[in-house]
């Protein structure tokens, strides 16, 4: 009798460890499964929970993931969701997930970054900013890295198995790009690798962040039908369309010196005509250069407003402003045209102004923007007074009641080209008479109103397309690339 009693104390006890074990799919905890899986550029990926009771996640306190939720009653979808790996080998995580006394495991794995295929010449592009970069090499038990001499911005910080750091400084030397070959070789002196090193004089290439929607036109004011002339509400979004962050301090936006209409002058001509070169601008407002400081992550916008306001507490057709990235704002001594300023949104420095007093995005809507990439070594002072950037000549037009031709010389400031990241051309659908920039920056134009006189156009904006995948289309063409004349996004 005492043997059977015994033998059932032990069968209890073995039931009750399985109710405890990690190994075992009881009734309390079971996961969907006990491993995912994600890709080096990082995302999301999810598991099934199910419980008959209250469950709680713990994490293994690693800060390259997230979970949510971590706690919850029954049978929940959980998601897992990783930032992208910068690392050569792959990492691991492991989650708990407890109800009561019994507990359930799961492993998240992310893959590192890939052995090249050809790992014996590897062409490593680098921002401006620089910072440090990881090679992945062949396995060996060891490397020896010769850094050119004439290339004092490139050093050695670290020998990894299966890889090499380098740490590049910022490159603040104008508008040129640098190169430099480093070669890795075998300990015994047998060469391994050459490694092209590459890196731009900005942090923002052509192309990766752009105008998604403009708004000039202000909105009617119910009472008066009118818009404030003198207190718009105007702004741009501007969108990282890249996978990575961008540092997007020292980009600025510039408005066209040269009109995309003119109702009394026609053969407008240029002596010499350089749109292909420089770009002619009236204005530049610059996001202030405070390295480090102004970063826009993946996919992410920015909004820029003439006035950070709330527009929407006088006039209800309007917008709230107040929480915008930037403003732009001048500082008048016109005490009767005085600029509006939040304290708590930052100002862009102003480097050229078309107005002694407040600037207002041209509501005519017959000009065009850029968006500038500047120098990293380049100031307000010297880029006004440098004649590099000033574009000369003649201009000449026939006015088109009379015929009779006139000419003028000219002094455009002017960015050049190759500073360009994006562009877009605004004029009336039926009054487009000239292209301000050369057209590999735009070869198109958009529109909010059919003409002049179009009174619609009050409340509307200009906005990218967007591909199926979610990136924004971008052929430097607007009349391809934009949606005219749609409500703001802002508008609600």
């Amino acid at each position: 009798m005492e043997k059977l009693k015994n033998v059932w104390l032990l069968l209890l006890l073995l039931v009750g460890l399985a109710a405890c074990s990690d190994d075992d799919d009881n009734v309390q905890v079971t996961l969907s499964t006990r491993e995912v899986n994600l890709e080096v550029t990082g995302g999301t990926t999810t598991f099934t929970v199910q419980t008959v009771g209250d469950w709680t996640i713990e994490t293994d306190g690693q800060s390259w993931y997230t979970v949510s939720p971590q706690q919850g009653t029954g049978t929940t979808e959980v998601t897992v969701t990783a930032e992208a790996s910068g690392e050569v080998a792959s990492r691991s995580a492991n989650l708990v997930v407890r109800s009561g006394s019994a507990l359930a495991t799961l492993v998240v794995t992310q893959t590192g970054t890939e052995n090249p295929a050809d790992p014996s010449n590897q062409t490593i592009k680098v921002r401006a900013k620089g910072g440090d970069r990881e090679i992945v090499l062949p396995a060996n038990e060891g490397y020896e890295v010769t850094i050119p001499t004439d290339a004092d911005w490139v050093k050695l910080k670290e020998k990894k198995s299966g890889s090499v750091v380098l740490t590049l400084a910022a490159n603040e030397a104008g508008d040129h790009y640098r190169t430099a070959a480093v070669t890795v070789s075998k300990t015994d002196g047998s060469h391994l690798a050459t490694l092209n090193l590459s890196q731009s004089w900005r942090n923002v290439e052509p192309g990766e962040l752009l105008f998604q929607e403009v708004f000039l036109t202000s909105n009617l004011i119910a009472e008066t039908g009118k818009t404030d002339s003198r207190n718009m509400e105007q702004y741009f979004i501007l969108t990282n369309n890249t996978d990575e962050e961008l540092e997007i301090g020292g980009v600025a936006f510039a408005e066209s010196a040269i009109t995309t209409l003119s109702t009394t002058m026609t053969n407008q001509k240029w002596e010499p005509d350089n749109r292909d070169n420089v770009a002619a601008i009236q204005s530049l407002y610059v996001i202030p250069k405070d390295r480090g400081k102004h970063t826009l992550a993946a996919r992410e916008s920015v909004l820029i407003v003439n006035n950070a306001q709330n527009y929407k507490a006088t006039n209800a057709t309007s917008f709230d402003l107040t929480g915008a990235d930037f403003e732009w704002y001048n500082e008048s001594t016109v005490s009767s045209m005085m600029d509006v300023d939040n304290p708590d949104v930052p100002n862009m420095d102003v480097w050229i102004s078309n107005s002694m007093t407040i600037y207002i995005l041209n509501v005519q809507m017959n000009h065009g923007f850029v968006l500038v990439s500047l120098p990293a070594d380049l100031t307000a002072a010297t880029f006004v007074d440098n004649e590099a950037y000033l574009w000369s000549g003649t201009r000449s037009w026939q006015v088109a009641s009379t015929g009779r031709d006139f000419s003028t010389k000219f002094n455009y400031q002017a960015v050049p080209n190759d500073w360009v990241i994006d562009a877009v051309v605004i004029g009336t659908k039926e009054g487009f008479a000239y292209n301000p920039f050369g057209s590999a920056l735009d070869a198109g134009f958009t529109y909010c109103a059919v003409n002049s006189d179009d009174t619609s156009r009050y409340g509307k904006a200009v906005r990218r397309k967007a591909n199926t995948d979610g990136t924004l289309v971008d052929t430097n063409n607007s009349t391809n690339d934009f949606e005219p004349a749609v409500a703001a996004s802002l508008a609600k």
